[in-house]
C-alpha cells in the first residue's frame, strides 16, 4: 500500500471554492443540526417536563437520541449501498425534518421519547454522512482543513446551544426549539439534492441484503449499555455492561465478513491504523464523557457553584480542543507526527492534575487540567481521523469516515454506564453529600486514568504501524 498523502494541507479559501464551498456548507451545517439537538435538549427539559410530566423518564429524552445516532451513523454504507448517496441523504434529511416536527407537536412525553429516538437515527445518519462526504468528496490535502471546521462548528454549538435553548425555555415554548430547525433542515436538503453527486448502483449490480439482524444485534448492545447507566444495583450495571460488551463485539465479527459491512475490514485489529484509530476514538469518547458527566455535578455540589456557571469547565475543556485542533491543523511531516504523540500524553497528564485537584479548594487548576485534556484531544484527533481514513482499504474510505462518529459514540455510552456504576461503587447515593460526591467523582476520575494511559500506548503502536506501512509502500 502507498503511503498516505503527507502535502501540505491546502489554503483554507479553498474549502469554498468551487464545488467545495457547497460541500463544506453540507458537511457543517448538517454537523450544526445534529450538535444542536444532542445539546439543546437539556436546556428544555425542565420546561418539557412542567408542560407534559413524566418527569421520572426525564434523562430518556437524551438516551434515545444517543442510541439512535450510534445505530443511525453505523448505517450510513448500506443506505448509500442501497439507494445512493444522493437520494440516500435527503431521505435521511427528509426523516430527520419529519421526527423533529413529531417532537415540536408531541402531545405527551412518550411521543416525544419515540420521535426522539427517530430523530436521533436520523441525526447519527447526517452526522455519519458528513464523516463520509469528508472521506470521499473531499481530497487529502483539505480534510485536516474541514475537519477543523467540523470541531469548530462543535464549538460554536456548544456556546449557542444554552443561548438557544434557553431563549425558549425562557418564554415557556420549548416547541419553538424544534420548530426553528425545520428551515434549516430544508436547506439543508437542498443542497444535497442540488450538489451531491448521484452513486446510485447500476443495474444488475449486486448490493447485498440490508443488514437488519447486525443493526437489531448492535442496537441491543447499545441499549443494554445506555439501561446500564441509570441502574442503582452495582451487579445489574455490570452485567449489562458485559452484554453489551458482547453484543457490540459479535456484532463486528459477523460485520467481517459480511457483503454490506456496517464497518470497515480491519475495524477490530491491532495491526492496522484503521482498528487502531477506531480504538483510540472510542477511548476518547468514554475518557471525556466522565469529565462532561461529572464535571457540572461536582462543581454545584462539592464547590457550591450556581447552575448558571456549572458548564463552564466543559466549555473551557471545548475551547482548549478547538484551539489545539487549529494550533496543528497545518502541521505535516515530523510535526504531525509530534502532535499525534503528545496528544495522548497531554491527557493523561490533564487527567491526572484534574483527579489530583478535584476537591482541592479554588478552580483554577481544575479549569486548568480541563483547557489541556481538550487540548490534547485537539492536536492528535484531526490528523488521527485523516490517517485512518487515508490508511482505510481501497473502496472503504467513505465507510471508514463514516464509522468513526458511530465508534466514538459506543464509547460515550459505554464511558457513561461504567461511570454510573464506579459512582456508586465509591459511594454515592440520593442524598447528594457533599463529601460522597467529592469522592466518587475523584474515584471516577482516577480510575479513567487507565483508558486514558491505554489511549496514549495504542497511539505509539499506531504510529509504528504506519510508519511500517510507509516503509513497505516505498520499497513497493
Amino acid at each position: 500500500m502507498a503511503a498516505p498523502d503527507r502535502g501540505a494541507a491546502g489554503p483554507w479559501r479553498d474549502l469554498i471554492r468551487k464545488e467545495h464551498g457547497t460541500y463544506s456548507a453540507i458537511v457543517l451545517l448538517g454537523t450544526l443540526l445534529h450538535a444542536l439537538q444532542v445539546l439543546v435538549i437539556s436546556i428544555v427539559m425542565p420546561t418539557i417536563v412542567v408542560d407534559l410530566g413524566g418527569a421520572v423518564y426525564y434523562a430518556w429524552t437524551a438516551i434515545v437520541y444517543v442510541v439512535g445516532s450510534i445505530v443511525g451513523a453505523a448505517t450510513v454504507e448500506p443506505i448509500t449501498r442501497a439507494v445512493g448517496r444522493r437520494v440516500g441523504y435527503v431521505a435521511v434529511a427528509a426523516v430527520f425534518m419529519l421526527s423533529t416536527a413529531g417532537c415540536a407537536l408531541a402531545p405527551d412525553i412518550f411521543t416525544l421519547i419515540a420521535a426522539r429516538g427517530i430523530q436521533g437515527f436520523a441525526g447519527g445518519l447526517i452526522i455519519g454522512a458528513s464523516m463520509a462526504l469528508i472521506g470521499v468528496l473531499f481530497p487529502p490535502h483539505l480534510r485536516a482543513r474541514i475537519l477543523a471546521a467540523y470541531q469548530g462548528v462543535w464549538m460554536f454549538a456548544q456556546l449557542l446551544g444554552p443561548v438557544f435553548g434557553g431563549v425558549f425555555a425562557e418564554i415557556g415554548w420549548w416547541r419553538g426549539s424544534f420548530w426553528s430547525l425545520i428551515p434549516f433542515i430544508a436547506c439543508y436538503a437542498a443542497l444535497i439534492w442540488w450538489k451531491v453527486p448521484d452513486t446510485r448502483p447500476q443495474r444488475g449490480e449486486h448490493v447485498g441484503r440490508f443488514p437488519f439482524f447486525r443493526l437489531t444485534v448492535l442496537t441491543a448492545g447499545v441499549i443494554a449499555v445506555a439501561a446500564a447507566g441509570p441502574i442503582d444495583d452495582t451487579a445489574l450495571r455490570a452485567i449489562l455492561i458485559v452484554a453489551a460488551i458482547a453484543l457490540v463485539w459479535a456484532t463486528f465479527r459477523l460485520d467481517r465478513k459480511a457483503p454490506v459491512p456496517l464497518f470497515p475490514t480491519r475495524t477490530l485489529s491491532l495491526s492496522s491504523v484503521v482498528g487502531l484509530g477506531l480504538l483510540i476514538h472510542f477511548l476518547v469518547g468514554s475518557v471525556q464523557t466522565s469529565i462532561t458527566l461529572f464535571v457540572p455535578l461536582l462543581l454545584q455540589v462539592f464547590h457550591g457553584v450556581p447552575p448558571i456557571y456549572v458548564s463552564f469547565v466543559s466549555i473551557v475543556l471545548s475551547i482548549g480542543w478547538t484551539v489545539g485542533t487549529f494550533m496543528v491543523n497545518g502541521w505535516t511531516g515530523p510535526r504531525e507526527r509530534r502532535a499525534l504523540w503528545w496528544g495522548p500524553v497531554i491527557v493523561v497528564l490533564g487527567l491526572a492534575l484534574m483527579t489530583a485537584t478535584t476537591t482541592a479548594p479554588g478552580l483554577v487548576l481544575l479549569t486548568v487540567a480541563a483547557f489541556f485534556i481538550g487540548f490534547g484531544v485537539g492536536i492528535h484527533n484531526v490528523h488521527l481521523i485523516t490517517r485512518t481514513i487515508a490508511r482505510a482499504d481501497p473502496g472503504e474510505e467513505g465507510l471508514t469516515a463514516a464509522s468513526l462518529p458511530s465508534v466514538r459514540s459506543l464509547g460515550t455510552a459505554f464511558g457513561a454506564a461504567l461511570a454510573g456504576m464506579l459512582t456508586t461503587i465509591a459511594g454515592f447515593d440520593d442524598s447528594m453529600a457533599s463529601e460522597a460526591v467529592g469522592d466518587a467523582v475523584t474515584f471516577v476520575f482516577g480510575f479513567n486514568l487507565a483508558p486514558a494511559v491505554l489511549m496514549a500506548l495504542l497511539m505509539f503502536r499506531l504510529l509504528a504501524v504506519d510508519a511500517g506501512a510507509s516503509r513497505r509502500g516505498e520499497a513497493a
